[in-house]
């Protein structure tokens, strides 16, 4: 078994244990043949976000009933994550929203499927200027089996490999 993925185990073992104790954030990149689009959703915990914005931004910033700081911190995840080809040409994700749901905060991102994709080169930094010990996990699916690939603060380019 991968040694990132018995990390991850762990890390949800400890977290379901002790409370929010770890910084981690999981982003769905999902292949809606339907519609023809990548949909991309970045799920963060609402207490992190608090904690990132008043780092990041303002002492006094507040993501609950803020529209326009709820707006700062998806730009700030939209500046931090990129989607490319397998031949390295970018792919550009149009954002779609931002949602408060319970103890999370998702950012919500697009963009139709290239023609003749066989493969993701991901990047997510989010939060690890702040936290290097943040870990971001990201599942591709829609694309053949789900495939899981983890950002630690030293990880920048990761490949996913698609199946037709």
């Amino acid at each position: 078994m991968n040694r990132y993925f018995i990390g991850l185990i762990c890390l949800f073992m400890v977290g379901s244990s002790y409370g929010h104790q770890q910084k981690t954030a999981v982003t769905s990149v999902k292949f809606n043949q339907r519609l023809q689009y990548i949909e991309v959703m970045h799920k963060f915990y609402l207490h992190d976000a608090e904690h990132a914005v008043k780092k990041l931004f303002d002492p006094s910033a507040d993501i609950l009933s803020s529209a326009e700081t709820q707006q700062t911190f998806a730009e700030y995840v939209q500046r931090h994550f990129a989607l490319k080809q397998d031949n390295g040409s970018s792919i550009p994700l149009t954002f779609v929203g931002i949602e408060i749901d319970g103890k999370y905060l998702w950012v919500y991102q697009e963009k139709p499927i290239p023609k003749k994709l066989t493969g993701l080169k991901i990047s997510n930094g989010a939060l690890h200027d702040l936290w290097p010990a943040q870990i971001n996990l990201v599942n591709v699916e829609g694309k053949g089996k789900v495939k899981s690939v983890l950002f630690d603060s030293e990880s920048s380019w990761l490949d996913v490999e698609l199946a037709d």
